[in-house]
């Protein structure tokens, strides 16, 4: 005769329940969010009648770049995106690191075959320490003919480990590219 093994009702031995799963991964998706909330409001803000920006980047997030199972999920910062656009991207971006800086360069003639790309797009780079909950972007206006950029890390970002996000912007801000990750820079 087989006797059946009868496990405890214990919390270890249930399902966990979706809606469990469901809010830890709002929770994730706006802490990862909410640093770069200016940068979304810049690149999610095509299709007003469509909610808001920040609504947008939620969806795309929740929907794109969520891995794991509860409750160990996270957002892929590789993944995630801080615009979404039609604009066309930078092309033979190369980035460098020193203590206070990050340099970044890109093919500046890259454009002119492209319709949807023009020597006044504007280049804003992210370096967001996501761990810290730390976003930092250039401040100053750069336009995708003038070939590389500097953004200058705060005081205590310096030593922070960082994922690169760069978006491109037309003058009016009204269309952006997609956003392009540029890595992990230690």
């Amino acid at each position: 005769m087989m006797k059946k093994l009868m496990l405890q009702d214990t919390k270890e031995n249930q399902p966990e329940n979706g809606s469990h799963t469901v809010r830890l991964k709002f929770q994730k998706a706006r802490q990862f969010l909410n640093p770069v909330n200016g940068v979304i409001q810049l690149g999610f803000s095509r299709n007003k009648n469509k909610g808001t920006a920040v609504g947008r980047a939620m969806s795309f997030t929740l929907h794109s770049a969520m891995e794991g199972i509860y409750p160990d999920i996270i957002v892929n910062p590789a993944k995630a995106r801080l615009s979404v656009g039609t604009k066309g991207p930078l092309l033979n971006v190369k980035v460098e690191r020193s203590t206070e800086s990050i340099r970044m360069s890109w093919d500046s003639i890259g454009y002119s075959g492209n319709g949807n790309c023009a020597a006044d797009d504007r280049v804003l780079l992210c370096a967001y320490a996501v761990e810290q909950e730390l976003a930092v972007i250039n401040e100053e206006q750069v336009w995708r003919s003038a070939g590389q950029m500097d953004l200058q890390l705060p005081h205590g970002m310096q030593q922070m480990p960082v994922h690169l996000y760069l978006v491109v912007y037309d003058r009016n801000k009204r269309n952006c590219s997609d956003s392009q990750y540029l890595g992990f820079l230690n």
